[in-house]
């Protein structure tokens, strides 16, 4: 028997959350939930709200319209008007409700854009949020004359210092590269009156107090703070009590993650069948996207290359992966030339990818918060999602305590067989094709069921029809990577966000990328593509050929003049 399906029956004893009692019939998962503003909410009562109710100023009005937000999430509704009031603020929200731009509307009103200095600080946990949170508070500010800058490690710190010459007014910043640019007396923090901790719980649990405790003595004590985190613990608590002045606090985490759209399913297997298991599940799934989480790297790796040789669009990024090519993955996933992203927690922190439609758990967390960050990767703003746990036996209790911890109702499915793969397969193409159908002339339609029906009338109908798939989808996948070498040459001409408003900004890495050939599958750029080694040698051939300089002019790997802070987590 596959070892993906088979369930010893005596695990079947030791299921003591959302499993059914031993003998009775396994209780199946409710269809896929309708999106979460058609569902009766009682912890959303007031939403959604006008942004033009909310008496902001004309810019910030035109800046959201231009963005396409015409209604407030819950916690923009609450979170907005106390902050404008110059409240300090605890913001308990799990991930994806759109408190970026709840904090984001106070802080480009606070900004004076004719003082070039630095008047709002916000702290990242990573380099991936720092580089969104940014680009979000960006467009915001763009009309209103807000310049923002990105700080983080891994990017070059010269044009990170350019952009505060430049005259920055809000900085956005992981905590390592931060303390770095304080060190040089390059960033001064005397003038900064709006402080957000971004993804609070997250900063600490990488580690990151003795940082931020650093920085925030260094910002004068009258400034308002706000702070926004997914889970609100002891440490947060004390942080809170030191820094902030008697903070409003919006709870709004308790019951966010369980009434939104997201089914959560698990499936128990042998460890040795994982791999095979979630090959399947995708296949079988077919996600419009996926994120794929394991808990450490080695594992990460041979995730990525087991999906990728058996063809599948997919990237991997963890805490070794250059920047620049983190920064260039992360493009194509977000463009949709990347179907699957594999990613341990911290590498995949502050990723806001719109309409994810799956999560697959490869690996058991440790805590109930991590679970929670993984599932809220999917389900953002009143989408609709699906989180699959892959759970060994040896993780069979811990994965038990994770849903009692959360209050989950979660799900046991089975593993699909090769033939329920394949039937779902052919399914969905022959629904592709009456799509393609559908969109013949009656012209066009007569001439081809002719020729159909000369073909079925003929001893050999099914070799020629299976003939007629084979080269049909041969040119679709030909297409697909024709349109993903486009992608990969916007990716090299794109840059991540400037400063709004011109200056301030930081560039992205233009590293190319080679796409893979029919047959090959995705492998992550600079990774594992191609024959081992053969970039390197060609690599290195260039160097001793002379080509100048290249190699050392401060652009491998994206590094600046003095490196990058070790203790920027990625």
């Amino acid at each position: 028997m596959d070892q993906t399906s088979k369930k010893p029956g005596r695990l079947r004893q030791m299921r003591v959350v959302a499993i059914r009692p031993r003998g009775s019939p396994r209780e199946q998962p409710p269809p896929p939930p309708a999106r979460v503003e058609e569902q009766e909410r009682s912890a959303f009562p007031e939403v959604p709200v006008p942004f033009a109710s909310l008496d902001l100023p004309v810019p910030i009005l035109k800046s959201l319209e231009a963005m396409g937000y015409g209604q407030a999430t819950e916690v923009q509704a609450r979170a907005v008007p106390l902050a404008r009031a110059g409240r300090d603020l605890i913001v308990e929200s799990r991930t994806g409700t759109g408190k970026t731009t709840a904090f984001g509307i106070p802080l480009v009103e606070t900004i004076d854009a004719g003082r070039p200095q630095v008047q709002a600080l916000v702290l990242c946990p990573t380099r991936e949020l720092s580089v969104q949170v940014a680009d979000e508070l960006g467009r915001l500010g763009q009309l209103s004359g807000v310049k923002v800058l990105a700080i983080y490690g891994g990017d070059s710190m010269a044009r990170q210092i350019d952009g505060l010459k430049r005259g920055a007014h809000v900085v956005v910043g992981t905590p390592g590269r931060i303390l770095d640019l304080l060190g040089q007396k390059v960033l001064r923090l005397n003038t900064v009156r709006f402080l957000v901790l971004d993804e609070a719980d997250r900063m600490l649990d990488m580690g990151f107090e003795r940082e931020v405790k650093q920085i925030l003595d260094q910002v004068p004590k009258d400034r308002q703070t706000l702070m926004f985190s997914a889970t609100i613990p002891s440490a947060i608590e004390a942080i809170a009590s030191k820094y902030q002045r008697d903070p409003e606090r919006l709870m709004l985490s308790q019951d966010a993650l369980y009434v939104t759209g997201v089914q959560h399913l698990f499936c128990i297997l042998s460890r040795m069948g994982k791999d095979a298991a979630l090959y399947r599940l995708i296949e079988y799934e077919s996600p419009a996207s996926s994120m794929i989480f394991c808990n450490t790297r080695a594992e990460t790796r041979t995730v990525h290359n087991f999906l990728a040789l058996r063809g599948l669009p997919v990237a991997m990024i963890s805490s070794d992966l250059p920047q620049k090519k983190r920064e260039q993955v992360m493009r194509r996933f977000k463009s949709k030339a990347l179907k699957h992203l594999v990613a341990t927690d911290v590498a995949a922190r502050g990723i806001d990818i719109e309409d994810l439609s799956h999560v697959f758990i490869y690996s058991t967390p440790d805590s109930s918060d991590q679970y929670i960050h993984r599932a809220g990767r999917t389900g953002r703003i009143g989408k609709t999602g699906r989180v699959i746990s892959l759970v060994s036996a040896f993780d069979l209790m811990n994965f038990n305590r994770l849903v009692r911890a959360n209050h989950l109702k979660a799900y046991e499915i089975d593993v699909p067989s090769d033939e329920e793969v394949a039937r779902r397969k052919v399914r969905r193409i022959v629904d592709t094709l009456k799509e393609q159908a559908a969109r013949l002339t009656e012209e066009e339609r007569a001439e081809y069921e002719a020729m159909a029906q000369g073909i079925l009338d003929d001893a050999d109908r099914l070799a020629i029809v299976g003939y007629l798939l084979k080269t049909h989808f041969e040119e679709e996948a030909a297409r697909s990577v024709l349109d993903e070498t486009a992608a990969a040459g916007d990716a090299e001409t794109d840059t991540a966000p400037r400063a709004a408003a011109g200056g301030g900004g930081h560039e992205s890495g233009r590293a190319p990328y080679h796409a893979s050939r029919p047959g090959q599958g995705h492998a992550v750029p600079g990774g594992e593509q191609g024959p081992p080694g053969s970039g390197r040698r060609r690599r290195r051939r260039r160097r001793r050929g002379g080509q100048g300089g290249g190699s050392h002019g401060g652009h491998g790997g994206g590094h600046g003049p003095a490196g990058g802070s070790g203790s920027d987590a990625a």
